[in-house]
């Protein structure tokens, strides 16, 4: 489980990425779906799965958005 306290350095990258993916996934669910009340239960449920069951799955999604939109010109920098 995530234990980040607010007003680290930790707890507010985690506080900016969770507010971040949550506007996002609301923002597209509420386009997806057509009701913002569902849309925003879908969100919290989504957020506390993710954030609070499973929070590696954060950065695998990362990792794989990451790749996907740079894809190898992010290792030309490293040296790779």
């Amino acid at each position: 489980m995530l234990v980040a306290e607010v007003g680290t350095l930790k707890g507010d990258i985690w506080l900016a990425l969770f507010l971040y993916i949550s506007v996002f996934l609301f923002a597209w669910a509420k386009g997806k779906m057509g009701n913002p009340a569902i849309a925003m239960l879908y969100t919290i449920i989504i957020m506390f799965l993710v954030f609070y069951q499973h929070d590696l799955l954060i950065w695998i999604v990362l990792g794989i958005y990451l790749y996907t939109t740079y894809g190898k010109e992010i290792f030309k920098g490293a040296g790779v």
